[in-house]
Parts: structure tokens; sequence; C-alpha cells
């Protein structure tokens, strides 16, 4: 039989490559959720829960990080913990300088955690981080904060059953000392001592390393439980050894029940525990467990049970335990015993404090009913979902895209063949492919809000660093959309955030001579709009003066005064995504090399996205981006030059119509296009693309309007094909890298259309005008 011994042989670091992979699964969502909840903390420094949470954060990344012997991880998040269970216990407030510690050992510890991810040596916190934690793990001195009011001081006694409305379950504190003990992570300095007296003389509810381990020795039928923590041996009576069930587990309720004696929830009586202890006696034959092991199965069990897999129902005590003698052996000096009470107790008048806890001292435990049959489930939502590695996921996309080119083939075919019979049923092809491929896309979909998640942080930091008050609002976290599309919008979004911070919000001294409240806005949103995301960056700052930008674009050399002069307010704007334009006039490690929103341009263009800005003086700007939900499959516009097909991406077509002469011109020597009293630039795509056709003049074709980053521009075609949708396939090793063409595709008649690149075929091809 297999089995584990986790104080002989405690897990080594890439010891299990699975255990590895679930603590790194795991690490890194509660650590993204940490990073969110310590930023809401400075807004909300009393809220229980939220000190509740991060603290259990920091201690499930050090209980983990323990299992695998992550000796630095585990030190740093041990003293973090401990900062916040002095904050919960109000021995210190929330402050300025504590969140700037606090935050500080968040991204120590998210720099560990990526050193494991890439299995590299872990670099521990600094000696001075480490000083600075253990300083706030310390209850707040007089010199920091006038000493609170003392407190009455309450003689001690022994513990006192909670009251019944309270339950039986342990409390926050005792269930993470119970983890403590699992893990071995607080030292053991209390010597051996039986636990009845240990629970009558500790003001506190935990219990030692060796107590727990005598625990774990009796469950498995190492120890004399009866001997070891009762005051006098009781012999367990005969009707509950009948009654154990076979086998080495203990009920949930029996378990419980130990621990309520444990942590005081009732006084300790040895009557009370003998025949839970009986029970588990009668269950563990000492003869095969004679070693310090325990077997797999048992210690899930365990783990299960401490982490709250079992389901511990507080009106289902065993009722297997019959009333004990009433002669009751004292579990301490102090409780003098009492006669026994009847199994149901109820709640007692008010008293004199001796007597109602010696009453309850020599009470048993209140009997449960029993639990219905089948209340009990297995932790069943466990089972309800299957980690799955993204590489498989994207072979099964792959393979959806081949099926979505057979289709468009078969597609094809049933309408040229006449056959009705043949057309229904590539009809019906059509709806199954369709919905097999919406299936297969939402298992890749993730929420935005792994993106937006990083951004209060950002802007907390950058707000501090600044001197600015913000308030940043996120709508849409839960939109959904392609993995690979989440991971390649953060750096664009960080840079439109940036700049809102930096740029749009006033000083708040600004903000109020302008007649403002001090505090600035900062709203980033997301939605879906049809196969589309949008998303929104928007500020109630300055805004954007046309003006400014246009003598700035003529100062940088960008165009002259008259090309300036003739931009509209629109085109303005979209100067800041020009190469080198920056209104800053000073460069800072935040901004100022006009860089960021050049780079924000060709990401969104990457994507085949598209980016405007609105903007109006004194009120604020929005910036609203336009990606597609997925970039493995896409719609596009089919169209044909000559004998060949070309494919634009849909989400860049803005109209389409025939080619008249008579509305063409020439300005500044640019062909351009009179589209509803505004002149864009026009193209011939023939000219470039096909070399046979460098020189040949056009005169009938289609105009294809396209949007391009801020910019819309005409091309001329030969035909229009149609919509249709396409798998993206790379081009192979000749032809990668060409300028213009982002990939190759199989049409619905079997053609190979090539993927226009428009983006970077303007920078190949054309002399981009604004």
């Amino acid at each position: 039989m297999l089995t584990v011994n986790f104080r002989e042989h405690p897990m080594s670091f890439g010891a299990d490559e699975e255990i590895l992979q679930d603590f790194l699964v795991e690490a890194g969502e509660i650590l993204e959720q940490l990073s969110e909840q310590l930023v809401e903390l400075e807004s909300r420094p009393d809220d229980a829960d939220l000190l509740n949470a991060i603290f259990r954060g920091f201690h499930t990344v050090k209980g983990g990080a323990g299992f695998l012997q992550l000796h630095e991880l585990v030190e740093c998040c041990h003293i973090a913990e401990n900062v916040f269970d002095i904050l919960r216990k109000g021995e210190r407030r929330v402050d300025s300088e504590l969140m700037d510690v606090v935050l500080e050992a968040l991204d120590t510890v998210n720099s560990m955690f990526g050193q494991v991810r890439e299995r590299t040596d872990v670099t521990a916190a600094t000696p001075e981080l480490l000083a600075a934690l253990a300083r706030l793990a310390e209850p707040q001195s007089a010199d920091e904060v006038a000493a609170p009011e003392p407190e009455p001081v309450v003689e001690a006694v022994a513990p006192v059953a909670a009251p019944a409305a309270a339950g039986d379950d342990i409390t926050d504190d005792e269930f993470e000392q119970l983890l403590d003990s699992l893990h071995g992570s607080n030292p053991v300095s209390v010597p051996a001592a039986p636990v009845a007296a240990a629970v009558a003389a500790s003001a506190s509810d935990e219990i030692t390393d060796q107590e727990f381990e005598s625990l774990l020795d009796h469950l498995h039928g190492k120890g004399k439980f009866a001997a070891d923590v009762a005051a006098a041996p009781v012999p367990a009576p005969a009707a509950q050894s009948s009654k154990a069930a076979p086998g080495d587990e203990i009920t949930d309720d029996e378990f419980e029940a130990l621990l309520d004696q444990l942590h005081g929830k009732g006084s300790f009586d040895s009557a009370v525990a003998a025949p839970v202890a009986a029970a588990v006696a009668a269950k563990a034959p000492s003869a095969a467990k004679a070693s310090d092991e325990i077997t797999d199965h048992e210690f899930e069990n365990l783990l299960d049970e401490l982490h709250g897999k079992g389901k511990f129902e507080p009106q289902a005590i065993a009722a297997k335990a019959p009333a004990p003698a009433p002669a009751a052996a004292p579990t301490a000096p102090t409780a003098p015993t009492a006669p026994t009470a009847p199994a149901a107790v109820a709640k007692p008048a008010p008293a004199p404090v001796a007597k109602a806890e010696a009453a309850k001292a020599a009470a048993p435990a209140p009997a449960r009913a029993p639990a219905p049959s089948g209340e009990k489930p297995v932790a069943t939502e466990a089972e309800t979902t299957v980690r799955v590695d993204t590489a498989r996921l994207d072979e099964i996309m792959n393979m959806v895209g081949e099926l979505v080119l057979v289709r468009n083939r078969l597609v094809r075919l049933g309408l040229n063949s006449g056959d009705e019979a043949m057309s229904k049923a590539v009809s019906n092809l059509d709806v199954v492919t369709a919905d097999l491929q919406t299936a297969v896309m939402k298992t890749r979909m993730q929420p935005i809000k792994k993106v937006f998640g990083r951004f209060p942080r950002l802007v907390r930091d950058l707000a501090r660093q600044l001197k600015k008050e913000i308030n940043l609002e996120l709508v849409g976290e839960e939109t959904d959309l392609d993995k690979n599309l989440v991971e390649a919008l953060a750096d664009p979004l960080v840079h439109l955030v940036r700049n809102a911070v930096d740029h749009g919000i006033e000083t708040p001294e600004e903000r109020e001579a302008s007649g403002k409240s001090r505090g600035g806005k900062v709203i980033l949103s997301a939605e879906q709009e049809g196969d589309h995301i949008l998303l929104s960056i928007s500020d109630d700052g300055k805004g954007m003066d046309p003006n400014v930008l246009r003598s700035i674009a003529v100062k940088r050399g960008v165009m002259d005064k008259d090309a300036a002069d003739r931009l509209s307010d629109t085109d303005c704007y979209n100067l800041i995504f020009a190469p080198g334009f920056s209104t800053k006039t000073e460069i800072s490690d935040v901004s100022g090399r006009g860089v960021g929103m050049d780079v924000v341009k060709t990401k969104i263009s990457q994507l085949n996205g598209s980016i405007n800005i609105y903007s109006t003086k004194g009120q604020g700007s929005k910036i609203v981006i336009k990606v597609p939900l997925t970039l493995a499959i896409m719609p596009t516009l089919m169209v044909m030059l000559g004998n060949q097909a070309f494919a634009f991406p849909l989400v860049n077509v803005n109209e389409i119509f025939h080619l008249n002469l008579s509305t063409t011109n020439v300005v500044d020597g640019q062909e351009v296009v009179i589209v509803r009293d505004k002149a864009l630039p026009l193209f011939y795509l023939k000219r470039w693309l096909v070399s046979s056709a460098a020189h040949e003049e056009q005169r009938e074709g289609h105009v294809v309007i396209l949007t391009v980053g801020t910019q819309r521009i005409g091309f001329v075609v030969d035909q229009l094909v149609g919509q249709e949708e396409v798998v993206i396939k790379p081009l192979g090793k000749m032809l990668q890298g060409t300028p213009g063409m982002s990939g190759a595709t199989i049409t619905g008649d079997g053609r190979i259309a090539l993927i226009l690149d428009v983006p970077s075929m303007l920078k190949r091809y054309a002399a981009r005008r604004i």
C-alpha cells in the first residue's frame, strides 16, 4: 500500500509536477485577487471580511509553498500573514506606510512566484522588507498612536461552551491554527501536556503541534486517547463499540466533536470523549498501524475535512454516543463535577460566571439529531470541472477550423449542384458546424477581468507618484473574449490607462480651480457587440485641445502649417498615434517619449481591431477599441484581382460602392475619392499586388472603404466575391514576413486566398498621409 509520511519525507520542489502545477494555478489566482483586495483595503480599512480574505490568501499561498519546500516564499508570506492577523485583531490600523510595505511584499511574492513558474532559483525577500513587515506585525505602539482605552480584566476561567445560536463550527482563527499545525509552519515550543489541562489553562483557542499529533496518532490507533487527554480513564460503553462502522475512518460528526473538545467549545470531559474515543478505537486496529505512516486515502480524507470538502452540519453531531455515567471525572481542578445534563441542553438563564461555567464544564456535548440520509453530498462540485491544457484547446480549435473550410467547400458545391436534398444536408451541416465552432470558442474564452485586475494597483501607484486623487471604475469585467486576445490587450490597455492618469486627469488644485471635484475619475469598460468586443477608457480630465495638437505637429515637423490647418478635430486627436508625438514638454518615467500610443495603434491593428478617440476640451476624453472575439477564425470580404483571390478582414470594411471616376480627384499629388463631401485617399490595389498591372489604367471596378486605425482609405478591386469565414494559416518560410500579408486560407471554391494586412501594406507601398 502506498503511504505518505509528511513528517519524515517532506515534499521537495519539483518532486511532483502535478502538485506543482496545482500550486501554480491556485496561487496565481490568489495573488491576482490579493492585488485587487489590497487596493480596496485603502478605501475600506475597517472591513473585517476583506482583512480576513487577505489573511487567508497569504496563508493559503504559504501553505502550498511550505508543502513544496519553498522556504523563501513561506517566510515572506508568513510575516505578511502576521501583519493582517494584527490588523484583524484591531491592534493596528491601516495607513499609507503599511500599504506601501504590504504592496512591496506582494510584489516580492509575485516575483518569487514567477521564478517558481520558470523553475529558477527563488530569490529571498530583502532583509529591509522583512524587517519592515516584522515591525508592522507588532501591535501599534503608543508612539505611533494614542494608546486605546484598556479593557476590563476578566478572571481566567474554564472554557465556556459557545451559545447555541453560534453553532458548533470552529472560528477562522481556530481553523488557521489547525492548518498551521498540519503544515508545520508554527515552531513547536510548548512541551507535551494533557489536552484537557492545556485547554483549561490557556486563554486562547489554539492547540499545539504535539496535541494535534496525539490526535492523529489516536485516530489511527497509535495511542491511548482516554489515558492521554482525559483526567481519568473511562471504559467505553459496549453499545457504542457495537455501533462503530467498520474501516479505518471516523465520521464527520465524530471528528468535529473531537475538534470541539480540543478547541474548548465545551469543557473537555473524559465522559464526553470516551464514547467517541471508543468508536475510534474500535475502528482503528493498532496492529496494522505500528508506524507513523498514514495511507493516501486517510490523508486525503483528513485534507477534505480541513478544507471544508466534507459537510459539517451544526445540527448533526453523532447521536451514537449515549449519555455518560453520572460521576464524570473533572477535566481540571477548577471545574467541579456536576450531575449529567439531559441530552438536549436548553440555553441557560443569566447566572454568575463561575456557576454557569462550572455547570457547562461538567455537561456533555449536546446531542444532535441524526443527519437525514443523503443530506451529506460529497464535494461533487470539484468533479464538474476539468483542467485542460491550453495546447489541447488550440489543437481542437485548429481541427474545428479545418471543419469550417470543408463546410465552406460543401456549401459552394451544394449551391452549384441544384440538388435539393444535398442543399438541405449541407444546410444542416452548416448549422452544426457553426454551433460546434461557437462551443469550442467558448472553451477558449476568458473574462476580461484577468486584464482589468491589474489596473487598480497601477492607478493607485501612479496617483501617489503624481500626487493626484483618482477613482478607477471597472465596468463589464465578466465580458469574455479569446484567451490570446486577453493576453495581447494587456500592454495597450496599460499605455492607455497610464495616459489617462498622467495626461488626462488634472492635479487636485487644478480641478478645484476649474470648478471640479478634487478627485478625478477613470472608467475602464468592456462590452460585447455582435462578434466584437468594445473596450473604452474614459476620464473626466481636461480633454484635448485640437489647436494645441496642430501647433505641436507643426513644431515637431510632422506636417506644415497649411496641412495642419486643414485637419479636422478628429484628425488632430489621431495625431497622438504618430511615432514620437507627445503633448508632454518634459520627459518623465511615466510618459513623454511619444512611443506609447504608437505601440497601442500598431498592436490593435495587428489584432484586426480599430481605435477611435473622442474628446471635449475641459470635460475629458474617451478612447474606444474594437477587436474581434477570436483570432483563430476570421470573417472576411473576398475580392478578386485578376484571377487571384484576396481577403480583407471584415472588421476593417466600412462600405463598398462602384467606382465612379467622376467622384475622384487629385489633392497634393494623391488621388482621392469624395464620399459624403469628405476626401478619402484612393489606391489601386492591383497596381501594388499584381506585377503585370503595375502601370495599368483601371476605369472600372469596385471601391472598398476600409478603416485603418483612425483613418478611412479606399481600395479599388476588380471583383467582389462576398463574405466568408476563413481559418488563418501562417505563410511558409519563403513568404513569411512579406509586407501586406498576414496569412493564407482556402476559399469555398478551393482556391488559395491571401489575407491582407492593410496597415503593413500601406506602410510598404504608400506614403501615408493623415
